[in-house]
């Protein structure tokens, strides 16, 4: 992911990352699809600008405390544990549960899906509609 742009509203999906080697290796994404824009709320925006003042001079959006580079996918993980343990939800529920809840949510509140494909970066709406809509 890349920084957001304010000025748009959009965050760029154009990379991916995963652990090679004991390394964090950034790829292209998966599909032509996975890359895309996402638009963001108005206090999706505020949040991001709020939160970039605590780190204006990273090249990355979201920082390590630790090392100032790139969260592995390893971290982020274990973050996700401590935020379910924290909202009392059971650990069971895997980050990519999360699309599923998204895409079932979003659907369910009347957005078209194929605005709901493309956000998740799926190339058509029937797919997405197959996979995570339980409605």
């Amino acid at each position: 992911m890349e920084r957001p742009q304010f000025q748009t509203k959009t965050l760029t999906v154009s990379k991916s990352v995963s652990r090679g080697k004991g390394e964090l290796v950034v790829t292209e994404p998966k599909t032509e699809n996975s890359i895309r824009e996402i638009y963001l709320s108005d206090e999706a925006i505020r949040l991001l600008v709020e939160d970039r003042k605590n780190h204006p001079f990273s090249p990355y959006m979201f920082p390590s405390p630790k090392t100032g580079g790139m969260y592995g996918p390893d971290c982020v993980g274990r973050i996700h544990k401590k935020l379910l343990e924290k909202a009392g939800i059971e650990e069971h529920v895997r980050f990519h549960d999360l699309r599923h809840t998204f895409s079932t949510l979003a659907i369910q509140s009347g957005i078209d899906p194929k605005t709901v494909a493309e956000i998740l970066g799926h190339a058509s709406a029937e797919f997405s509609l197959d996979v995570y809509a339980a409605i």
